[in-house]
């Protein structure tokens, strides 16, 4: 495991900030389960220290008339156990945050983490980008909020992830991979609203999640061919478009 030399826990953005840009080699630390084993298998080496976040009030997840807010360091546990949230999209959420791992892991995984580390087949991530969520950073110069699917870099820390409501009432899933407990080989995510339109988004297919019409550029590896990910784009787009659609989600 990499030897860290530093370990800090502020108690305000504007400290975790400052220890941010300090001269020095630190990296924030939310929930642990990507940065943890990327330290224990020396897979980054190049860190002095982290930055917890977890003392900063941000394990919130909220909702009111025109917005759902889920906090950086909310979990995934604590989206699928909130009312709004969990049930958003005929459970959309819900469901995609069993994709991402088992519970230890879910009540350990935070959305910060998630939208962070932006793996390419993270059913989460996927849903994130269905319900058209959008991302807050705090900066040094201040705070922006953009569209999830426009967020290629991350400068300062990520606060919020919002979605907006009521947001679509009816949602589908629908997903390959080699057991049922695994993390897809290839997923789609649809949402679609009262006047029948639809927003999908896939995993599993490029680099990180993208929404339908993005350019593709699947991985190729022991999972599944680039060639397979790709055939089982339109399949299961049309899935989980035929399930949205239907209403047939499953809480």
């Amino acid at each position: 495991m990499a030897i860290l030399q530093e370990y800090h826990r502020p108690k305000t953005l504007q400290e975790a900030l400052a220890l941010l840009q300090e001269p020095g080699r630190r990296v924030p630390l939310a929930g642990g389960t990507d940065l943890v084993g990327r330290l224990e298998t020396r897979a980054i080496r190049d860190v002095d220290g982290v930055v917890d976040l977890r003392a900063l009030g941000l394990n919130y997840v909220q909702g009111d008339e025109s917005v759902l807010r889920l906090g950086a360091m909310a979990t995934l546990s604590d989206v699928c156990e909130h009312p709004v949230a969990g049930s958003l999209a005929h459970g959309l959420l819900r469901r995609a945050a069993r994709g991402e791992g088992p519970i230890n892991l879910r009540n350990a995984a935070t959305v910060g983490g998630v939208v962070a580390v932006a793996a390419y087949d993270s059913e989460f991530y996927a849903g994130l980008l269905a319900l058209g969520a959008t991302v807050v950073l705090h900066e040094a110069d201040g705070v922006v909020e953009i569209p999830l699917e426009q967020l290629t870099q991350i400068h300062g820390l990520i606060t919020e992830v919002r979605i907006p409501l009521p947001g679509p009432p009816r949602g589908g899933l629908a997903r390959v991979a080699r057991t049922p407990s695994d993390r897809p080989i290839v997923a789609a995510v649809a949402v679609v609203d009262d006047e029948g339109r639809s927003r999908v988004a896939l995993c599993g297919v490029a680099a990180r999640p993208v929404l339908q019409g993005s350019p593709l550029d699947p991985p190729d590896n022991f999972k599944g061919s680039a060639d397979y990910r790709r055939a089982m784009v339109p399949v299961l787009t049309r899935r989980a478009l035929a399930e949205a659609q239907g209403g047939l989600g499953i809480g």
